[in-house]
């Protein structure tokens, strides 16, 4: 494994983490928000994070 990848890699994790971080968040939003328009919208982008951590955790794989 290259200099470069192990990079590429690090960043990819904290990316991950942060997406990871993110998907929480959202979660906990629509699930204590009582409008149903918010809770649409946070449940959305909670998956939109869930979806972003996969993709990157792909990428990881394939780097090595």
């Amino acid at each position: 494994m290259t200099d470069l990848n192990k990079e590429a890699i690090s960043v990819l994790n904290d990316l991950i983490e942060t997406s990871k971080d993110g998907q929480e968040g959202f979660k906990t939003c629509a699930e204590d928000i009582k409008h149903p328009e918010l809770k649409t919208f946070f449940a959305k982008r909670s998956a939109d994070c869930a979806t972003a951590a996969s993709e990157l955790q792909a990428k990881v794989r394939e780097l090595g």
